[in-house]
């Protein structure tokens, strides 16, 4: 369908050094790689999903991974010329990619915004030089500030991430890195809570974070504190001081838009000729059945602030909301002050953020 809006994201597979937390990671970058080989990858996935959706209309693109500022300013200059030939790029698309202070380079990330990236996410993760050795990171916190100085600087859009949970962390110091990173002017800061992984280096290592109780409290103040430094939570990890700064790309995955993921271990989502389509690889893998759509959108709709839209759900899924979810449970949550719901709407309360998890077992019970 002409101008559907889609949502793009490039996966870049390579780490230059491996997070003890990280569970997600599948390589170090080889000494001698070649990046025209990836490059033609790239290439050859966005053609194959040109070819099968037509003239599509691109709003958003996401450079992920892995450690996507790896690539070179002029690969990433390529997949965006190769995206725009093959469909049609929003005026105002939002461009992303995300990069670690340890590929910090002035000249490369200013090389970045030049190539056509508007938003960068920079993986800081802690903001004091314990924290950041205990994490495994390999930036000093001294290349971690010059890093977002550069970058709020620099780019049109941009945020930080930071972990929370951490062992024996407190809130006061805690309040530190948040104010630290603050003080740059970003409008944006995702915080991730630290959980151990099966199969990560912290699990083998029996690392335990922060207890649950103790967890669950300093996220309750984070967020009353971000409140009052006038930044609104939009989603359950994500932070924004206005709607025009949050992340455009991430709201298409939680309100159920439709995406392809190019390059080895992306996925995407997308609604084609009636069908629901999940690609993994930058290929097609499977038509999804209607039920297992709707039970990814309700766990990614509970997400956000603005939860889920009726309509949204149903256009997305083929299935009526409330034909889907238990609507005793709908009234009893709503009782409880865990969620709230209208004609058009229903989201979550503060309270029902704390408990998502339980929220979304008992609607669909």
């Amino acid at each position: 369908m002409q101008n559907k809006p889609l949502a793009v994201y490039v996966h870049f597979p390579y780490c230059k050094s491996r997070c003890p937390y990280c569970d997600f990671f599948r390589a170090l970058k080889p000494k001698n790689d070649d990046e025209t080989i990836l490059l033609d990858r790239y290439k050859q996935d966005i053609r194959y999903f040109a070819d099968l959706l037509g003239e599509r209309l691109v709003t958003s693109i996401f450079f992920g991974g892995g450690t996507p500022s790896l690539l070179s300013a002029d690969a990433v200059r390529q997949i965006l010329d190769e995206i725009s030939r093959a469909f049609v790029v929003s005026a105002d698309a939002e461009i992303s990619l995300e990069a670690n202070p340890n590929t910090f380079d002035r000249d490369k990330f200013v090389s970045f915004h030049d190539a056509g990236i508007n938003r960068l996410s920079l993986g800081v993760q802690a903001l004091n030089s314990d924290d950041l050795k205990f994490l495994g990171r390999t930036h000093s916190l001294d290349d971690a500030l010059t890093a977002m100085e550069l970058v709020v600087n620099t780019f049109e859009k941009s945020s930080v991430d930071l972990i929370y949970a951490r062992p024996n962390q407190n809130f006061y110091s805690w309040q530190n890195e948040i104010d630290t990173a603050l003080s740059f002017g970003l409008k944006h800061i995702s915080l991730y809570q630290l959980t151990i992984e099966e199969g990560t280096v912290f699990y083998k290592k029996n690392v335990a974070p922060l207890d649950e109780e103790n967890a669950a409290n300093l996220y309750e103040q984070t967020v009353s504190y971000l409140r009052s430094r006038g930044f609104s939570r939009y989603e359950v990890s994500n932070f924004a001081a206005s709607p025009a700064d949050e992340s455009r790309h991430n709201l298409v995955y939680w309100q159920g838009g439709d995406y392809i993921g190019i390059g080895q271990g992306a996925h995407g989502r997308f609604l084609h000729d009636g069908k629901i389509f999940a690609s993994v690889d930058g290929k097609i893998a499977e038509t999804l059945p209607p039920l297992e759509r709707a039970e990814e959108l309700l766990i990614m709709g509970l997400r956000i602030k603005s939860g889920i839209n009726f309509e949204r759900f149903f256009q997305a899924s083929g299935i009526h909301f409330f034909d889907f979810v238990n609507n005793l449970a709908i009234k009893k949550l709503a009782k409880l002050n865990l969620l709230c719901y209208d004609d058009a709407n229903v989201w979550l309360t503060d309270k029902g953020f704390l408990l998502l998890d339980k929220v979304i077992l008992e609607l669909v019970s």
